[in-house]
């Protein structure tokens, strides 16, 4: 009978340990300790994901509890740490179209971050709107920064007012003022005298001329109005790019992704497209380019990285829409692995090693990561539904 009782408590002080370890793997506090400790920009905006996730979710708990104390501290802290982020990013990697890994997960959260603090201030009570105003403000000139970082604006777009003001032959306020002075002169005129001089009268001045450049106003004006729409059409479509079109996808890659019916069928895309960067980028390290051999291996090695990250996105997406994505979780579960032992290989065998150190260390703790998700999510995915013999 003691012996049973010892064996019991020696269970139960186990699983308290076990329950111990596993929460502090995803503590809060221990998460903050290594972000501020970081000094890799890249891997301290990957680390913010993580971070934000548990401090998202921190408010979300604290607003359905109406602690709306808690959750401005927690949005400020949230703030500040994606503030560190983006400036470490910045000071590191001026450049976020050449290196896209962390701007890229780093504008994605803040996006959602955003999104819940819109939804948080929905039911906040007015005293305390203000304070999480100001980080809505914050968050949204970052994103926007970020946006315009990711997608800059190409050459060509630029000024579309000079085609109009050169065919009016000024200002467009000029014309408008001097078709208004003429009337002023003939206030002496009867009212009824007016329409008879309209077709007859060929003067200079007259209100048939007012009216023909009043038209060519209004037409060139119609015309810029057209012309900027468009460009904040083209401009909008460029800012949300990115989750259609990726700098790193061909045109038919990215035909291919939207083209996909279920995010398992995306995920699986991704995955090969991954695997294509990689093999690519095997080959150029073995028959190097004459003259774009650097270029070449840090877009390839990043192209890698991004298409892994995307599968390993639509991987928590589908989970969490609790989507049938068992088979892509299967696949990046097998190919992470072979990826990292490739990853790793290359990185033993160091050829040229200093042009692209930075994107392959990153692009190993990627596939750390996506292979750790992947494990994960086997046991989250719904299983395979069983058929029945009849």
């Amino acid at each position: 009978m003691m012996r049973a009782w010892h064996q019991r408590a020696l269970f139960i002080v186990a699983l308290a340990g076990l329950a111990g370890l596993v929460s502090r793997a995803g503590n809060p506090d221990d998460l903050q300790a290594r972000f501020d400790h970081e000094s890799n920009s890249v891997h301290k905006a990957k680390l913010f994901e993580k971070l934000g996730d548990e401090q998202l979710a921190e408010t979300r708990r604290a607003s359905r509890a109406s602690d709306f104390v808690t959750v401005g501290q927690v949005m400020e802290k949230y703030r500040d740490n994606a503030r560190e982020a983006f400036g470490a990013l910045k000071k590191q990697h001026p450049d976020a179209e050449r290196q896209l890994n962390g701007y890229k997960q780093l504008q994605m959260h803040i996006r959602k971050g955003l999104r819940d603090l819109k939804e948080i201030l929905l039911l906040a009570p007015t005293e305390v709107k203000p304070p999480l105003e100001l980080v809505e403000q914050d968050l949204a000139s970052m994103d926007d920064e970020l946006l315009r970082m990711l997608f800059p604006p190409r050459p060509g777009r630029k000024n579309p007012e000079p085609a109009s003001g050169a065919s009016t032959g000024g200002p467009p306020p000029a014309p408008r003022d001097s078709a208004l002075d003429p009337p002023t002169t003939k206030t002496p005129e009867k009212p009824e005298d007016k329409p008879e001089s309209k077709p007859d009268d060929p003067a200079p001045g007259t209100s048939a001329e007012n009216s023909e450049e009043k038209t060519e106003m209004n037409i060139q004006n119609c015309l810029l109005t057209a012309v900027v729409t468009c460009g904040l059409a083209v401009s909008c479509a460029q800012l949300y790019a990115q989750q259609d079109q990726k700098d790193y996808l061909s045109p038919m890659e990215s035909d291919k992704i939207r083209d996909a019916e279920t995010t398992n069928a995306r995920i699986i895309l991704f995955v090969t497209f991954a695997d294509d960067r990689l093999k690519k980028f095997q080959y150029e390290l073995q028959h190097p380019s004459s003259n774009r051999h650097g270029e070449l291996l840090n877009a390839l090695m990043n192209g890698y990285s991004g298409c892994l990250d995307d599968a390993a996105d639509l991987m928590q997406l589908g989970i969490e829409k609790q989507e049938n994505i068992r088979q892509g979780v299967d696949l990046i579960a097998t190919r992470a692995k072979e990826f990292l032992e490739a990853l790793n290989k290359i990185a033993a065998d160091k050829i040229d090693i200093d042009i692209y150190k930075d994107n392959l260390d990153d692009a190993i703790e990627g596939t750390r990561d996506a292979m750790i998700d992947a494990e994960k999510a086997k046991k989250a995915v719904a299983p395979p539904p069983v058929r029945r013999k009849n």
